[in-house]
């Protein structure tokens, strides 16, 4: 159980991310529900974990800008305390041929699946050594050891991801 536990979960608005929202919530955790796109998915996401019992509030946050997830981690200590979990869970892929990309999409690719990981660990750290403890889970991919036919960007950021963690 993860009674009165804080969790934040990045890009948890849909997919995976929700999954582990309303997982955390279901197990007693009070859950921040980031995400950088739609306010009405995340919203949602809300919801369904307070009509089922639980707590969560969404935030706003690109995670790809230090300052903005700077900003989300010290309004979390300010409002719950701690924070004791954190799913480095947001990221985008895509399958564009080697050949057809560009300088700017694979930026977009490692911006959000690197940096922001890296941008969401050192403060939390810090926070988390003062508390005396907490979790950091950061999500990849089986493309990182076998890659994947189009879409280098993604293979490449998840084998980054890999050697960060």
């Amino acid at each position: 159980m993860l009674s009165n536990k804080v969790a934040i979960v990045t890009g948890a608005s849909r997919g995976i991310g929700a999954k582990v929202a309303k997982t955390f919530a279901e197990n007693n955790a009070v859950v921040i529900v980031n995400y950088a796109g739609s306010k009405e998915k995340a919203e949602n996401v809300v919801d369904e974990i307070i009509k089922s019992g639980g707590k969560a509030e969404a935030y706003k946050c690109n995670v790809a800008s230090f300052d903005e997830v700077k900003e989300m981690m010290e309004y979390v200590v300010k409002t719950y305390g701690r924070i004791d979990i954190l799913v480095n869970n947001a990221g985008i892929s895509d399958s564009t041929k080697i050949d057809d990309y560009t300088a700017e999409q694979f930026a977009k690719v490692m911006d959000l699946n690197v940096k922001a990981i890296f941008n969401a660990i050192l403060p939390t750290v810090k926070i988390m050594k003062e508390q005396g403890g907490g979790c950091i889970i950061n999500t990849s991919s089986m493309v990182s050891i076998s890659g994947q036919p189009s879409g280098v960007a993604y293979p490449t950021s998840k084998t980054a991801v890999n050697g960060l963690t």
